[in-house]
């Protein structure tokens, strides 16, 4: 038996996120949720676009090329079952589990996979009238598992859900650094710690992956640092995840970090999700709470969706940028490879240049440039670009076409 990730058309409501990855390479705290189960070669089902650079990413799993064998089990992207409900339905033949028509997980005979794999490739509805297996509806999710359905879950769960994941043995850490609480810290010994740093495990562990550098700094569990990852000195980190190969400085507060993303100099992050090889430039500030303390709505496609917290920042795509002194306001997103400036009071459209914020027009990015400059950042971290990486660019230049178009933005020389 193998399980086999499938994204649904839910990928829509986590844009900017899911352009540039498919949903079970979402981060949901420190994990994805095929990293949750921990597997040896899992399966994956994605839209045909993200077929190349999701094969990069898992260069020994089968992506999308998948033929039928009547033991595997499809499970819906963002939805993790207790081991306990997989194991009890590892059993069954066929069976088709729902939740308000959202197919969770899925046992099929061959026509009902061939259905299946052609709605995900080819991003067309999954309807479960179309597969006349046994179908259970379930109601009461607690029971069976989790479910992650809006972009702000992430957020508003994040410290239980750091704080269930980041359970490993104590390790020791260098001397002059203090450590409070006795949730678990591990420092991997290739990793270097500054004298006077605070490690706070009162709330939840610490985890300081392989070769990271922590300068004098106070870190505030839970929180995962990925490998490779640098925290500059008199940095503040609170119940965070930040990913590896990353440059981070000033206040982090429970947000989600992406690889290869520099957030060098001091500015606020708060209640936010930052995506890959995103460059956050100094005093930028994310406002994750309104003056009268009231609910954030979030722009969800054409609706405005009450998220129902108080507390939310910002939801930045892949190859962000963002000038020295930016604010953003709450609840906001930041499409993909975007150039941002001044005051942030609008959703932005992916491949823009936005200088509305600093009193000037906004303007569509010329796609071969912003190939080049996303060329160049990675050439910093000595990675070259894959032309996997740079097709999806420009797949992604095409479908956000109508962001653009909606906000009236085109293509002009960007002035200030």
């Amino acid at each position: 038996m193998s399980i086999v990730f499938f994204e649904d058309t839910s990928w829509k409501n986590f844009v900017p996120l899911s352009y540039t990855r498919s949903l079970f390479d979402i981060k949901i705290g420190s994990l994805t949720t095929f990293e949750h189960f921990d597997l040896k070669s899992p399966k994956f089902l994605t839209k045909e676009y993200l077929k190349s650079v999701t094969q990069l990413r898992h260069p020994n799993c089968k992506v999308n090329g998948i033929e039928y064998d009547n033991a595997d089990i499809f499970i819906n992207s963002f939805f993790i079952p207790l081991k306990s409900f997989l194991e009890k339905w590892n059993r069954k033949k066929e069976f088709l589990i729902t939740f308000r028509d959202k197919i969770l997980m899925a046992r099929l005979k061959k026509s009902h996979f061939e259905y299946l794999y052609d709605s995900v490739v080819h991003d067309k509805s999954i309807k479960k009238n179309k597969m006349n297996t046994e179908i259970i509806n379930v109601d009461n999710l607690e029971k069976i598992g989790t479910l992650y359905t809006w972009p702000w879950d992430f957020i508003y769960h994040l410290k239980d859900i750091l704080f269930y994941q980041l359970k490993f043995e104590n390790k020791k850490v260098p001397k002059g650094v203090k450590v409070i609480g006795k949730n678990p810290l591990y420092v991997d010994k290739t990793s270097r710690i500054e004298e006077g740093t605070i490690l706070n495990t009162n709330d939840g562990g610490i985890y300081i992956g392989p070769h990271s550098v922590i300068h004098q700094s106070s870190i505030n569990g839970p929180v995962s640092i990925g490998e490779f990852s640098q925290i500059k000195p008199y940095s503040i980190i609170n119940n965070s995840y930040i990913g590896k190969n990353c440059r981070i400085g000033g206040e982090i507060d429970s947000s989600i970090i992406l690889d290869f993303t520099n957030k060098s100099h001091l500015g606020y992050l708060g209640h936010s999700y930052v995506g890959e090889w995103v460059n956050i430039g100094a005093n930028t500030i994310t406002s994750d709470l309104k003056m009268t303390y009231g609910t954030i709505s979030v722009n969800i496609g054409n609706k405005k969706i009450d998220a129902n917290t108080n507390k939310l920042g910002s939801f930045f795509g892949d190859m962000v940028k963002t000038s020295i002194g930016t604010n953003i306001y709450s609840g906001l997103k930041v499409g993909v490879s975007s150039h941002v400036y001044g005051n942030i009071f609008n959703n932005v459209p992916s491949y823009v240049i936005y200088g509305s914020g600093i009193g000037t027009d906004n303007v569509e990015m010329d796609i071969s440039l912003a190939i080049n400059f996303q060329k160049r950042m990675m050439s910093r971290r000595n990675v070259s670009m894959s032309l996997p990486y740079e097709r999806m660019m420009k797949t992604l230049f095409e479908m956000t076409s109508n962001e653009r178009k909606m906000d009236a933005i085109g293509p002009k020389r960007f002035t200030l």
